[in-house]
């Protein structure tokens, strides 16, 4: 599919932040081209690129023959990045959210049998088929609101079977209209099975099942937290995934400081996420390393918890991302609004850093950032279309339900016919 997207009020491309590499963001990086269009080339089944992109006055006479779609002086933005998800889970945990409300924290809520091994029993129950279809409505409610691209952990098997279960069902999902990654989080609790016998347990997803599941993942993940895993165990799988060439992600430092940031850049980790209880010794490490912080506001907002150090972390320079941790415990909300209005109201973040946050920096987060997370000349078109002239209307609007109007992903409209028929675009 080649076209233009023609009238474009203000189309955003994020070049200047790609030239900064996601650090240091000023509003000028989001270097948004007034009057502007886009062309694009590719299709379903192809790889979808933009060709060009600029002002309507400067268009190349190599695309004027292309057909032509009006945007009808809306703006556009990059298709958002969520790099860090858990959304292949069966079962409902709303009884926790009462305990939490009664005063338990986290922590006893997972000694009386609730948290992640709550939700391990309902996942095994269900069948692969059952699960793809509970994920897929998922993928589906993300990339209506213009999240286009998606990280998917696993984490709710603990079991040999249901890991390569839910693996087997992120990899049926990359077949969507979204860009779905696949991160294995076999070390997301222990199992029951293992209770007791932690270091065998690592030995045992370490050694025999990473092995096995390694065409079938983009990332390794670990819970390294008090009552969860310790650096040892980080290590232990970490070097395993190193042997196999698989890059790591990490969930650092959320419920007490235990040394996952350091673990994070000792090896050098696409990103730390989480990092609420992170110290300025953190956040040095962070701003001079690689590894892309990324923050999750809606568990802090959730858990009735310190939010994370986004202002320390964005004036020493370190690249920041933002995420939903869509999860069933601890931040059941698909929102992505809601993530870019906590970011700024409590972690006083400014727009263009939500943006970039939340499109290359996620790319960063994935090690997507070649392609993903903005409109430049060679990066996939993967884009969403918006009313209004201000980012800003993005996350001021929170909750309010209201969709993009158009979203194109992996190299087709969403919802043509129905956009179409309600003439939400005008195509000449």
């Amino acid at each position: 599919m080649n076209f233009v997207l023609d009238k474009i009020g203000k189309l955003a491309t994020l070049k200047g932040a790609v030239q900064k590499k996601g650090r240091n963001i000023n509003y000028e990086d989001l270097s948004i081209i007034n009057d502007a269009c886009l062309v694009v080339g590719g299709g379903p089944g192809k790889k979808s690129k933009i060709l060009w992109a600029g002002a309507r006055s400067e268009l190349p006479s190599t695309f004027k023959k292309f057909k032509k779609i009006s945007a009808q002086g809306r703006m556009v933005l990059p298709g958002f990045v969520d790099s860090h998800t858990h959304l292949i889970f069966a079962g409902d945990r709303s009884n926790e959210f009462e305990m939490r409300l009664a005063g338990r924290t986290y922590q006893e809520i997972a000694r009386l049998g609730g948290g992640i091994t709550n939700s391990v029993k309902a996942t095994r129950d269900l069948s692969a088929a059952e699960l793809y279809k509970v994920a897929l409505r998922r993928v589906e409610s993300f990339l209506n609101q213009g999240v286009t691209t998606i990280e998917v952990k696993s984490g709710y098997g603990l079991s040999f079977e249901s890991e390569k279960k839910c693996l087997e069902v992120s990899a049926k999902l990359k077949k969507s209209r979204a860009t779905i990654l696949s991160t294995f989080l076999g070390a997301h609790a222990v199992a029951e099975e293992f209770k007791g016998r932690k270091s065998q347990y690592i030995r045992e997803i370490s050694q025999n099942w990473l092995p096995k599941f390694h065409n079938l993942c983009d990332f390794v993940d670990i819970f390294l937290d008090e009552g969860y895993f310790n650096q040892e165990d980080a290590r232990a799988l970490f070097q395993s995934a190193q042997k196999l060439g698989i890059p790591t992600k990490i969930h650092a430092d959320e419920l007490v400081l235990t040394g996952g940031t350091e673990i994070a850049v000792e090896f050098s980790s696409l990103s730390a996420d989480h990092l609420l209880k992170i110290s300025d010794k953190e956040v040095n490490l962070l701003a001079s390393h690689e590894v892309t912080a990324t923050l999750l506001p809606i568990t802090a907002f959730f858990l009735k918890t310190k939010y994370a150090p986004a202002r320390k972390l964005l004036d020493q320079g370190a690249r920041v991302a933002l995420a939903s941790d869509f999860n069933p415990g601890t931040s059941p909300c698909q929102d992505i609004s809601l993530v870019g209005t906590l970011s700024a109201l409590e972690m006083g973040m400014r727009i263009e850093e939500i943006v970039v946050g939340l499109s290359l920096n996620g790319a960063y987060a994935l090690g997507l950032q070649k392609t993903k997370g903005a409109l430049i000349e060679g990066y996939d078109s993967d884009f969403f279309v918006v009313d209004g002239e201000n980012p800003a209307k993005l996350f001021y609007e929170f909750g309010s339900g209201r969709p993009p109007v158009k979203v194109f992903s992996s190299g087709e409209w969403l919802d043509e016919s129905y956009a179409t028929r309600m003439n939400l675009m005008e195509k000449k």
